[in-house]
Order: structure tokens, then C-alpha cells, then sequence
């Protein structure tokens, strides 16, 4: 797995642990793409004492899961330019995401080959292509994409995880005022 580039910002740990649990889930629980279940397993970690530890916990939570967890998570994120998020029926911090990425603005072109890509990793893989697109152009994810749907499917289970570590150590940093963009 990648090794992230930049960690969240160091807060102070009461701007993060003087919540109670229901706030503490409320305010962290969309990290993790549809899967407030981190934010709750994190909650037992405390205290933080900045982002990054926060980070660390939630992903602790993640891979003491078990893969069937794991798999469900994946399945939570958006396809990139997929039916969601063409209806624009996806959550504020996906709709970032791709619109930083210029994935919500395509060409005709462009939108016919990520379908195609799209549905041709869910046929592989059996779950949507993550990348965390706010550190990558366009060009870089349609390469990125290529290039992994050649992967066996162990390894793109491990890549989007690695991918979802990153994108949730971004959200977190953007969520503790830190703006998420670490290109």
C-alpha cells in the first residue's frame, strides 16, 4: 500500500475528543465513504491527539474488519462519473472530489470511456475503481484506471483500500480546516 504523502493537520485533541460519542459520529462519520461503523469503532481510541492519530484509528478499525466489511465499504464509494454522480446523487465530499478532478464536466468522449471503464472493473472486480482524485488530473486517473483494471484482484482490492486511506486522510484534513488539497 502507498504510504501517505501528508498527514491531516495537528489539532488540538480537545477540537476533536471534546465531543460525545453521538457528536463525535455525527461530525467524523462520513469519512468513510457510507460507513459511519469507522467513526464508531475509532471512538474507543481516544484521545487524539491531532489528525493524523485520528486517522491512524479509524484505519486500525478498517483493517481489523473483516474482508466482507471491507468489500461492503468499497461497494459504498461512487463510480467515477457513474449514474450517481451524473445525477448529482452523490455526497459533498465525492461531489469535491470528482469535481477538483474535472470528473463532473467530461466530454462526450471522455464520458463514454469511463463507462466503459467503469463497467469493466465492476465486471473484474465486482467493486467501483477508487482513486483519490483530488491528487490526481484527469489524464492521471484514466491512466491510473487502465493500468490497474490490468491488476488480479487481490491487488485492486488492496489499491482501493490504499485509495480510501488516502482520500479519508484528505477528508479528514479538510473537515479539521486544513482544506484537503495536498497536491
Amino acid at each position: 500500500m502507498r504510504a501517505m504523502t501528508s498527514a491531516p493537520p495537528c489539532v488540538a485533541a480537545g477540537s476533536i475528543d471534546t465531543r460525545d460519542r453521538v457528536s463525535f459520529i455525527a461530525r467524523f462519520g462520513a469519512v468513510f465513504e457510507h460507513s459511519p461503523w469507522v467513526a464508531e469503532g475509532a471512538w474507543a481510541a481516544r484521545p487524539f491527539v491531532d489528525g493524523h492519530a485520528l486517522h491512524r484509528a479509524m484505519v486500525a478499525v478498517l483493517h481489523a474488519s473483516d474482508r466482507q466489511a471491507r468489500l461492503v465499504l468499497l461497494r459504498a464509494h461512487p463510480e467515477l462519473w457513474g449514474a450517481e454522480a451524473r445525477a448529482r446523487r452523490i455526497t459533498s465530499d465525492s461531489t469535491i472530489e470528482q469535481a477538483h478532478a474535472g470528473l463532473l464536466a467530461l466530454s462526450a468522449e471522455d464520458a463514454n470511456r469511463i463507462e466503459r471503464m467503469n463497467a469493466a472493473h465492476q465486471r473484474r472486480f465486482g467493486f467501483p475503481f477508487i482513486i483519490a482524485a483530488m491528487e490526481h488530473t484527469r489524464a492521471q486517473i484514466f491512466a491510473e484506471f487502465e493500468r490497474r483494471l490490468a491488476l488480479d484482484v487481490e491487488a485492486e482490492f488492496d489499491a482501493c483500500l490504499a485509495e480510501v486511506e488516502r482520500i479519508t486522510a484528505l477528508r479528514i484534513e479538510r473537515l479539521l480546516g486544513g482544506g484537503g488539497d495536498a497536491r
